[in-house]
């Protein structure tokens, strides 16, 4: 059983770790395949989207996901096969305040940008409106 406290130990983080169980090990890759599997998807079709802004979001989350999901795996298989210094704990840590910084700067640039990006989207139509001839 799980206790909170043993979060705030330096031994559980940075201690060596127990073998990984199979309910574990298919639930994190499964995650991290997702991630993965999301990113590439979106980095392979975000040239199809009309819109600009959402073209650039899409670009840059579809980035982060594919990275975050690679990095991943490649931990949970370092676990897997026990490699000294990829299998502990802090690593997975540092991914997921990784992958929170990542949410946080896509959320950031979609919010900050959007109305520049369409301004931006109008001018290009209005010119391109003109030049069509």
């Amino acid at each position: 059983m799980a206790y909170i406290t043993q979060f705030f130990t330096v031994d559980y983080w940075f201690g060596f770790p127990p073998f990984i169980t199979v309910p574990l090990l298919i639930i994190s890759c499964l995650v991290f395949a997702i991630f993965l599997c999301g990113g590439i998807a979106s980095i392979m079709l975000y040239p199809k989207i009309e819109n600009r802004w959402k073209r650039q979001v899409v670009r840059h989350a579809g980035t982060g996901a594919a990275w975050i999901g690679f990095i991943g795996l490649l931990l949970v298989f370092m676990r897997y096969e026990r490699i000294p210094v990829f299998m502990y704990r802090y690593w997975f840590l540092f991914l997921a305040i990784g992958a929170a910084v990542w949410i946080i700067r896509v959320r950031r640039y979609a919010l900050h940008r959007r109305e520049k990006l369409e301004q931006e989207t109008r001018a290009y139509h209005t010119k391109e409106k003109y030049l069509q001839q």
